[in-house]
């Protein structure tokens, strides 16, 4: 057996986690919110908000779902490179939930993910939405 192809499929397994990008930074973010509700003629404006992300909602998926109910539920987080994906689960007033499925792209300093569900039961007969979340870091929490 010679050395330098062992060496060497050791070096190209380690390159992708090393390649990896940073994760999303923790501070203060202006973040975008675009819903789109199927069957409605007129659809919402985009609203803009801020939002102090710390370490932990970034590890466990809160900083991606910005959403200040804290009610919802994210599940099977995966943060993989520059992707991340999760389902999300939450309680609205009246017995109401929202759940879907939302992925999309993160960076150091921002995120654009594209968030899919339904109202449980529909909403005056809205089921299905979309809703599309863009980040970007302001800097430090205030």
């Amino acid at each position: 057996m010679r050395p330098f192809p062992t060496a060497a499929l050791l070096i190209l397994a380690a390159l992708p986690a090393a390649a990896a990008p940073p994760i999303l930074q923790p501070g203060l973010y202006d973040i975008s919110v675009q819903i789109v509700m199927k069957g409605m003629p007129m659809q919402m404006p985009v609203m803009k908000l801020q939002q102090c992300l710390t370490d932990r909602d970034i590890a466990d998926g809160k900083a991606y779902a910005s959403n200040k109910n804290k009610d919802c539920k994210i599940g099977k987080l995966i943060q993989s490179g520059n992707q991340v994906s999760y389902d999300f689960n939450c309680a609205m007033e009246g017995g109401q939930r929202m759940v879907g499925r939302a992925s999309g792209t993160t960076h150091a300093t921002g995120y654009d993910i594209l968030m899919s569900g339904r109202f449980v039961p529909a909403m005056e007969g809205m089921g299905e939405f979309s809703q599309k979340l863009s980040a970007k870091r302001l800097g430090a929490c205030k």
